[in-house]
């Protein structure tokens, strides 16, 4: 997907620079205080050596000489220690991520993110449960940047008038995932998708590389908050919504891909996770679990020779009942067919996932999802 010409914020209304300021600050580097600003780490603990404070090293002085053996020994330790403490120059470890922008006659949001330590796995790379929550965010982010911030819920535009948007199928496919302490650049944007439902894809790459990471598609709907059921989006606020979109649409993913059904769960899967109480830090400011907890709870039941030795190339999820806060959820999976190979000839697996109440709670299906695996490199 190719951005286009990049316009600036500065290019922006002023009502529309004082609403994206609300935003957040994107996480700066250890050493950023202002721009381009330099700052040394200086302490040889840091880096292997064995300095002390001048008062630790009081401290530790034995009130008696000490021994000619002592002596030696302590002479042979300061032989070795450095004579100055190590440098490193954080600027050129940690970049600072760029402030966020709309690009693109203002039709397109784009932010970047650092990945911490905690969104990585043991190979420090992110998950895909890191990706899909900056996919997340990033997509709230844009709303307020829009249309600021609102009193509940996410950001919405004027007129929404108690409607809200909820996604109804996300579709997620990445090449590499980064890795701890990587830039990752997000860029957003509508699209139309039918009558009763909007669209929003995300292309995701290395921010200072510029090379491709992943891609992601959504289908949306707007149900009413206060009833929770389907409520079509007003013409007025449709043809408003419609010019923030590029022209003409952009897709990330082929047509064809975005468009397959996810097959029918057996009566037996092979597969069973961990049953799953949803817990009130799980709801969202929707009012309902957060759907990066549903594909954070399948992922229980895939068998962990694949879980350990692979990396999860593509999701595609369709959201098919609300969860709340103290909900109990089966947590269900079954192999499917071998796929085709991947590029390189990469042999890929594929599992079926389901989240449905219990058969005491009417077993009502909440999710369901489809999972493809590649080997590791």
């Amino acid at each position: 997907m190719s951005s286009g010409g990049r316009v600036s914020i500065m290019l922006l209304s002023s009502g529309q620079q004082q609403l994206l300021g609300r935003l957040p600050q994107p996480r700066a580097a250890v050493g950023a205080a202002a721009p381009n600003a330099r700052r040394r780490c200086r302490g040889a603990a840091r880096f292997g050596a064995a300095a002390q404070p001048p008062a630790i090293a009081r401290a530790a002085a034995p009130a008696a000489a000490a021994s000619p053996s002592a002596t030696a020994a302590a002479a042979a330790v300061a032989a070795d220690r450095p004579t100055s403490p190590p440098t490193c120059e954080l600027s050129g470890v940690l970049h600072t991520p760029h402030p966020s922008k709309f690009v693109d006659n203002n039709t397109s949001f784009v932010e970047e993110f650092r990945i911490r330590g905690n969104e990585c796995g043991p190979d420090q790379r992110a998950n895909i449960i890191t990706i899909a929550n900056l996919l997340q965010e990033v997509g709230g982010n844009h709303g307020v940047a829009l249309w600021g911030r609102a009193d509940s819920g996410f950001a919405s535009m004027p007129g929404m008038d108690h409607l809200i948007f909820v996604a109804t199928r996300i579709q997620i496919r990445m090449e590499s995932y980064p890795k701890w302490g990587d830039l990752v650049r997000l860029e957003t944007y509508f699209a139309e998708d039918g009558r009763l439902t909007t669209r929003r894809d995300w292309h995701i790459t290395d921010a200072r590389t510029g090379g491709y990471l992943g891609a992601a598609t959504s289908t949306w709907v707007t149900i009413n908050a206060e009833t929770r059921k389907l409520a079509k989006l007003p013409e007025e606020v449709r043809a408003r919504w419609l010019h923030l979109a590029p022209t003409p649409p952009r897709l990330v993913l082929p047509a064809p891909d975005t468009r397959r059904k996810l097959q029918e769960f057996p009566a037996a899967p092979a597969l069973e996770g961990p049953v799953v109480s949803a817990r009130r830090s799980d709801v969202d400011p929707n009012g309902h679990i957060n759907n990066v907890c549903y594909l954070s709870w399948a992922l229980e039941a895939v068998p962990e020779a694949v879980y350990g030795s692979h990396h999860l190339r593509e999701v595609e999820m369709d959201f098919k009942a609300e969860c709340h806060a103290g909900d109990t959820v089966q947590v269900l999976g079954h192999p499917l067919p071998q796929p085709p190979p991947a590029s390189g000839g990469r042999q890929q697996q594929q599992f079926l996932h389901l989240l449905r109440k219990p058969q005491a709670e009417g077993g009502t299906e909440v999710w369901r999802a489809r999972t493809t695996w590649v080997p590791k490199a």
